[in-house]
């Protein structure tokens, strides 16, 4: 919870690129750039917390893709092109197999009709985004390899026990139905499997 939550750990820099935009540019294209980028890592921040109070594979699953996007973003740095396309995922795209090029060439296409779509060179940014990002992602590969150790799941377990125990007892329960709700797609199929 720490590295998710505190000052000194991760910061989400991957959602907050138009803030580290240089001033010139980032109020050329975005309105209120730095509310919303600090906003986005706020929420950021809340769902991973959701996501580990969830379940262990809802946390596991999106802690591998907050890092892989975060090292996508630094890919981007290496190779000389950041893409900002509020209207294109650009990580789905990329998980589909999209290179940069390709997604450059939608987004160029996507620039006539929102400019907020755009393709910047690491030189439109303030140093300190690069350093965020790569802090960012080492932090965040720390925690994958920390949490790939987890293999127990004292969350599961007790539900499993009160499942049994209380809520599918025949005193408690005659109908034998329960109805359980989670947010997260993960945690859902989790259940069925181990249910």
């Amino acid at each position: 919870v720490f590295y998710l939550t505190d000052d000194d750990k991760i910061q989400y820099y991957r959602y907050q690129a138009i803030k580290y935009l240089k001033p010139e540019l980032r109020e050329n294209y975005y309105e209120q750039a730095i509310l919303v980028s600090q906003s986005l890592a706020g929420i950021m921040k809340t769902l991973m917390v959701k996501r580990l109070e969830s379940s262990f594979t809802a946390f596991k699953s999106s802690l591998k893709n907050l890092t892989t996007a975060t090292g996508r973003m630094i890919d981007m740095f290496d190779k000389g092109k950041v893409l900002i396309a509020p209207d294109l995922r650009v990580n789905d795209m990329m998980e589909k197999g999209f290179s940069i090029e390709d997604l450059e060439e939608m987004i160029l296409k996507m620039m006539v009709e929102n400019p907020r779509n755009n393709v910047f060179s690491p030189d439109d940014f303030d140093s300190g985004f690069i350093e965020g990002l790569r802090k960012d992602h080492l932090l965040l590969q720390e925690l994958v390899k920390e949490w790939s150790k987890v293999e127990q799941d004292p969350k599961l377990d007790a539900f499993l026990n009160t499942l049994k125990d209380e809520l599918l007892n025949q005193d408690i329960n005659p109908t034998g139905k329960l109805v359980v709700f989670t947010e997260s797609t993960d945690t859902a199929n989790y259940l069925a499997e181990k249910v």
